[in-house]
């Protein structure tokens, strides 16, 4: 069983969490007085025992914790499998979402983006088989779809202009879906002769933006989306919709939510396998996102819809877990936070997909991925782009382990 280094004590009635790290599978660490805080692996039906002896109340089961022995000058640990938070139907996560979080799902499938979305934006031109590479170690993380590149004008995204060179490479790649963007028929026929098997469109919500980044109107680029999805249906090719702007708008500000839902049911109406509701400039919050998806919901059924979510306040997580709860069960994210919105100041790019499975993993919600294989993933991109983890999950649990795998 694999150990946590990092450990948390029970909250008991009168004593505060507190804090210890520690670096081995077993070993005793100083404590206050003479007291020490041994370490041991012990079974979950050890750590329920504990629970109800103690009266530990309130924990969620993504934290590690230790108790305290009354009468005792040392204290016995308790440090719960990683994967035991995954884990859906035992005791105390079966209590706890009945009541809180009774419609979130039990699986929610990830669509990593960082390959594409994520790395678009970047100026130094980054190898090919960098890019490979990093396609690789996220699909070893279990990760089933991966946004591979997109076949736009390398006029526009210079970054992106290997696309060709980039689907040839994983080819052979298995266990994943690799879908790529297509912004026109010519990008549709220049993925399909490259070898996609899955493409994706994005029209905006916003009429400002629609002609600022697509150079037409809403219209306009509603009706370019469905000459590619009536190319791709005529090859049997999956098409998927992103809506760009669906809480708000750099240039137009709050977007109404009818404007969304009249996109996504045009996405839907045309075929669309699957359409995911981007927050572009990151400025939702769930008081915005709430309206927004009821609207949607009323047009699109929600098995066929994702979020999209950017960081730049600080909301995603919040977002997603509200989506969650409406019934959303695909969430779209980026390997370390990587990308970013030229259109918004400060803007801090994508929601990272290790907070993303941190969050679900606490949740009890199956994702499929392996969280060290993910940080290992993160890890390879970021040297390479010479910057630290834009995951606040990441960057805390690689403080407490010297490698990945063993989180």
């Amino acid at each position: 069983m694999a150990m946590h280094k990092i450990l948390q004590r029970g909250r008991f009635s009168n004593r505060p969490p507190q804090l210890i790290i520690g670096s081995a599978a077993s070993h005793t660490f100083p404590a206050s007085g003479a007291e020490s805080l041994h370490v041991r692996e012990i079974s979950n039906k050890e750590v329920w025992n504990a629970f109800d002896k103690y009266d530990i109340k309130g924990l969620s089961k993504c934290l590690n914790w230790i108790s305290r022995l009354n009468g005792n000058n040392h204290a016995a640990s308790y440090v719960v499998n990683r994967h035991f938070t995954s884990d859906r139907n035992d005791r105390y996560t079966q209590e706890f979402s009945s009541k809180l979080l009774k419609h979130i799902p039990d699986y929610v499938k990830i669509v990593e983006v960082g390959p594409r979305d994520g790395l678009q934006n970047e100026k130094a031109i980054i190898p090919t088989d960098v890019k490979v590479g990093l396609i690789k170690l996220l699909v070893s993380s279990g990760l089933l779809v991966v946004e591979a590149t997109s076949f736009v004008s390398p006029k526009w995204v210079p970054q992106l202009a290997d696309a060709t060179d980039v689907l040839a490479a994983i080819q052979n790649v298995e266990g994943a879906r690799f879908p790529v963007l297509t912004p026109n028929l010519k990008g549709f026929e220049a993925a399909v002769a490259a070898g996609a098997k899955e493409v994706a469109v994005f029209p905006a919500a916003s009429e400002s933006f629609s002609k600022a980044n697509l150079n037409s109107g809403i219209e306009d680029n509603l009706a370019r989306c469905r000459d590619i999805a009536s190319a791709a249906r005529s090859l049997s090719i999956p098409v998927r919709g992103y809506i760009s702007c669906v809480v708000g708008c750099p240039l137009e500000g709050s977007i109404a939510p009818a404007k969304v839902a009249y996109v996504a049911k045009s996405l839907h109406e045309m075929g669309c396998s699957e359409i995911s509701l981007g927050d572009t400039i990151g400025v939702g919050t769930p008081g915005t996102v709430i309206p927004m998806l009821e609207a949607v919901l009323g047009v699109v059924p929600d098995d066929m819809l994702a979020v999209h979510f950017h960081d730049t306040y600080g909301q995603a997580l919040s977002n997603i877990l509200i989506s969650l709860q409406m019934g959303i069960s695909t969430v779209d994210s980026s390997v370390s936070g990587l990308g970013g919105c030229p259109y918004a100041k400060g803007a801090t790019g994508n929601v990272a997909t290790e907070d993303v499975v941190y969050m679900l993993n606490g949740l009890g919600v199956k994702t499929n991925v392996d969280l060290g294989k993910l940080m290992l993933a993160g890890d390879f991109i970021c040297k390479h782009l010479g910057r630290v983890s834009g995951s606040k999950a990441a960057t805390a649990l690689s403080k407490v382990t010297t490698h990945a795998s063993k989180l």
